[in-house]
């Protein structure tokens, strides 16, 4: 639902929202609210501010420590906010808003990249399910399948960070780098995630060797 056709009034009766996998942790929200645009998001915590509400955000809902939601407060549910902002080429940097999830990131990148000699990738499959959010990633500063990389910090070059007085702030390794650091599974303590640079690495093919060797 949108914020502005809706005219930023909450639902009449209390929403329940819940998480995916262990469902334990049943709230009841104020009112769900899912912008499309930066813009949207920005005044979303603007009205969650006026009416001195909480404000919790989420993405797919998949958090395996149990997605938190702020009781009686404002869900901001991000999974709208999808679309790629910029694709380099030519570094491998590829700027997402934060509800975009892994499958549609892939795809559009292996879409764009089909005549391209030296494709670019993701560093590491992403562990477990595969309908995680980009932002929800950043915010628990997730792992992958590989054992010798580090958790998901070492593949964002940057984000865009939305804090409770509805600053938006720039952040990196050189802008605001304590943020950086912190927002980073921060589990949305810090602000809300609006969208991320990724650091994709070359694509390599790889061959798989079997050797059958007797007992």
């Amino acid at each position: 639902r949108s914020i502005f056709i809706r005219n930023m009034n909450p639902s009449p009766s209390p929403v329940w929202v819940n998480d995916v996998h262990s469902r334990l942790n049943r709230t009841r929200v104020a009112d769900v609210i899912s912008p499309q645009t930066l813009a949207a998001l920005s005044e979303a915590v603007r009205f969650a501010s006026e009416k001195k509400l909480s404000i919790s955000a989420s993405g797919s809902r998949h958090a395996m420590g149990g997605q938190q939601f702020a009781k009686d407060g404002i869900l901001l549910d991000l999974r709208q906010l999808k679309q790629v902002i910029h694709f380099d080429r030519e570094t491998g940097l590829l700027r997402v808003e934060a509800g975009i999830q892994w499958p549609e990131l892939i795809s559009y990148y292996q879409s764009v990249q089909l005549q391209d000699a030296n494709p670019w990738g993701i560093a590491q499959k992403q562990t477990g399910a595969d309908t995680f959010t980009l932002g929800g990633s950043l915010s628990a500063n997730v792992h992958g399948r590989g054992l010798s990389l580090a958790p998901f910090i070492q593949d964002i070059e940057a984000f865009t960070l939305v804090k409770a007085d509805r600053e938006i702030v720039s952040c990196s390794r050189r802008e605001n780098a304590d943020l950086f650091a912190l927002a980073i599974g921060g589990y949305g303590l810090f602000g809300v995630v609006a969208d991320l640079t990724l650091r994709l690495v070359p694509r390599r093919r790889l061959e798989r060797v079997v050797e059958i060797v007797g007992a």
